[in-house]
């Protein structure tokens, strides 16, 4: 049995010791703030105000009793001593006056910062102004109706801050029980002098407890709804900011963001979707767009597709269509998107993204073109060419690499050397490769290539490594250039010089000294001998003959023998700062005889003022004595030449022409050919090389040389000189 009650009684104290944290814990949420104690400051302060008008009405009313029961006795008053109830009535006078002080103090700033002291006097001008008169009278007054009135009336009217409501109570009551036991003071009642018994004790005991209590919770009710209220407003702010941010979002995204219906309609659009469909403002896409399929796409069956890819994988990504803007122009997009559905699986609408391609498809075809261009741009060249990765595995060839191995495309992309190669060929390319990778050079050198007909050719390799977008390194591209040819080639050039030599050792002893030693015994017997004696049986103008053919003669040799020197080996230059004119000037002064033999008029514009130029003046001589010479050789007596030399620009620009019989566009298109001889003057015994001469003396020059005439209307030579 005791066992029994033990157990029992330890039942009943967890019970009470879970009820008691149940009741008296700490909710759990943060320390009160000092936003809620602010609120709770003003709750208290405003209920006070209701509370004093509440105090001072009920008081008022058993004022008014006192005063009645002065004139009209009232029965349950009867045993009192009047003079009891004239004091009494003066109490109640004394308390409704401290009310009005409280109402006055209660408007006061104090009333509004410290309404908890306004509290707690307030309740102590109520109760301690009957004790004190009790206590002076010499009695004890257990004033069990007010004190259950202002207990109560404080807790339901002022529900916070149950420490104010406990001092409030613990401080009259331990008045009453300290006090009166000390001073040794009775009650007026005579069946019930003593100042408290059992009854009143558990009485007040329990009243006060059960107000502190309701004040507790309300409280701590209310302090739980106050954190959760500022809690919800807190999320109500961030949805708000999270709902505006996610709104300048959704309305300055540069993708345009849609709902679509399932039936084919949009829901909603962002401006950048109005935008890219040619629209000012996005409601204009939800009040046009009532059927996708046929509005939309250029290509309806793009709407089936799309919700055929959305049905089968829930997303589509980079589905790109075309489709009709509002101008009916046609632009590339790109969606994104994606299917919302219910908790019961029910589709309610597609969901996505929507980006303007059209600027990187036009991007992607030109580099499209570009890609095929350059294909054909290097399937066209006739050299090899091939390019690798890093690993030596060939990526990509031209149509002359797969003749030369014989091989197509498929067949070479992917292999390497030793799969296309002899090994000792394929060790010499992969380490060449290998060298190329580690120093990121343009790489040559000479080597032996197998072609498709098991011939071995002499080859040089070009190749040069390339990098990745990344700048990392993507491979190498290569051109073989095939030197069997070259070889030989260079072999009969090598012959064609020796030939040449012998030619010109031909020209210069076979020919050109011979015709030099007849001139020099014809000039001595003009010189010495006696024309027409027994020595010189020959008349002078034979003999004067016989020299102008041989000057003529050796004339023609010396410019064939140097035109095939210039051709072999160019013409050599020996340059210097030079004025024009002066060289002008020795070109006339050399051709004067001809001149007057041939009756020309010669007017020289050149000037003293042009810039110099960094040039051969011997050779320039010549340029200008041949222009000049062959003018007055190509036309009849009588001729007028004007020599003229302006700047433009960098250059000089010199002419040399004449008022003669003129050129045929036909002559013009090879005046200046090796060889080449006009047909104006048929008794001419020229080889044609003045006019390739003097192509060749310009453009060694840095200039240019050309011709302006035609047929009865005279001819200009002209040619360019840069300026030093």
């Amino acid at each position: 049995m005791v066992k029994v009650g033990k157990t029992l009684m330890a039942t009943l104290l967890q019970q009470f010791g879970t009820w008691w944290k149940q009741v008296f814990s700490q909710p759990k949420i943060d320390v009160i703030t000092a936003e809620y104690q602010s609120w709770r400051t003003h709750f208290l302060w405003q209920r006070l105000r209701l509370w004093l008008w509440l105090a001072f009405i009920c008081l008022l009313t058993f004022t008014i009793r006192d005063i009645y029961d002065l004139f009209f006795s009232l029965k349950e008053l009867a045993q009192l001593p009047k003079t009891f109830r004239i004091q009494g009535l003066a109490i109640n006078f004394s308390m409704l006056l401290s009310l009005l002080v409280c109402f006055t103090l209660h408007k006061t700033r104090f009333g509004h910062r410290h309404p908890g002291r306004l509290f707690l006097g307030t309740s102590w001008s109520v109760s301690f102004a009957s004790q004190f008169f009790a206590t002076i009278k010499g009695f004890a007054l257990p004033d069990t109706i007010g004190w259950s009135l202002l207990f109560l009336s404080q807790a339901i009217f002022m529900p916070v801050r149950w420490p104010l409501h406990l001092v409030s109570q613990v401080s009259i009551l331990a008045y009453y029980f300290v006090v009166n036991t000390a001073l040794g003071l009775k009650t007026l009642l005579p069946e019930h002098p003593e100042i408290y018994d059992v009854t009143f004790i558990l009485y007040i005991f329990w009243f006060c407890i059960i107000c502190d209590l309701g004040v507790y919770l309300y409280d701590r009710l209310q302090r739980s709804e106050f954190h959760a209220r500022k809690e919800l407003e807190l999320a109500n702010q961030k949805l708000v900011i999270a709902e505006a941010k996610y709104r300048s979002i959704f309305e300055n995204a540069i993708e345009g963001v849609f709902q679509s219906s399932p039936d084919g309609r949009y829901i909603t659009a962002n401006p950048a979707l109005a935008k890219i469909y040619g629209y000012s403002f996005p409601e204009e896409v939800t009040a046009n767009f009532t059927d996708i399929e046929n509005q939309l796409y250029v290509d309806p069956n793009r709407r089936a597709e799309f919700v055929r890819l959305i049905e089968k994988y829930g997303i589509v990504s980079e589905f790109e269509s075309q489709i009709y803007r509002q101008d009916g122009s046609i632009v590339w997009i790109s969606e994104k998107a994606y299917a919302v559905r219910n908790p019961e699986g029910k589709l309610l609408y597609y969901e996505g993204l929507i980006e303007d391609i059209t600027q990187r498809k036009q991007a992607e075809e030109a580099l499209q073109e570009q890609l095929d261009f350059l294909q054909v741009l290097i399937n066209t060249i006739p050299t090899p060419v091939f390019y690798k990765n890093t690993q030596g595995l060939y990526l990509g060839c031209n149509t002359a690499f797969e003749a030369v191995l014989g091989l197509s495309k498929e067949q070479i992309l992917g292999k390497s050397d030793y799969e296309l190669a002899p090994k000792e060929l394929a060790d010499q390319y992969y380490h060449a490769d290998m060298t190329l990778f580690e120093q990121q050079q343009v790489q040559t050198y000479e080597s032996f290539l197998v072609f498709a007909d098991q011939s071995k050719h002499d080859v040089i390799f070009y190749k040069a490594t390339f990098s990745k977008v990344d700048g990392s390194l993507g491979g190498l591209v290569g051109v073989i250039l095939d030197i069997s040819e070259l070889q030989a080639a260079l072999r009969d050039r090598q012959r064609t010089e020796a030939a040449l030599r012998v030619f010109f050792h031909a020209v210069s002893h076979d020919l050109r000294n011979p015709v030099l030693g007849s001139l020099m015994v014809l000039k001595n017997l003009l010189e010495n001998g006696e024309v027409g004696s027994n020595l010189t049986p020959v008349p002078r103008s034979i003999l004067e003959r016989m020299v102008q053919s041989s000057d003529r003669q050796l004339n023609l040799i010396n410019s064939l023998m140097e035109a095939h020197v210039n051709e072999v080996q160019g013409l050599v230059l020996q340059r210097q700062p030079v004025q024009l004119d002066p060289i002008v000037a020795d070109a006339i002064a050399d051709l004067e005889p001809m001149l007057r033999k041939n009756q020309t008029t010669l007017i020289n514009l050149v000037t003293t003022d042009l810039l110099l130029i960094n040039a051969d003046p011997t050779q320039l001589w010549r340029v200008f004595s041949n222009l000049i010479g062959n003018a007055i050789k190509h036309n009849p007596p009588g001729l007028q030449v004007t020599i003229n030399a302006i700047l433009e620009g960098e250059k000089i620009y010199c002419t040399v022409s004449d008022d003669g019989a003129g050129i045929s566009p036909e002559q013009s298109q090879r005046l200046f050919d090796l060889y080449f001889r006009g047909k104006n003057n048929p008794y001419s015994l020229g080889l044609g090389l003045g006019l390739y001469l003097c192509k060749q003396i310009i453009q060694a020059h840095g200039g240019e040389i050309g011709v302006q005439s035609g047929l009865a209307k005279g001819a200009t030579f002209w040619f360019t000189l840069p300026i030093s």
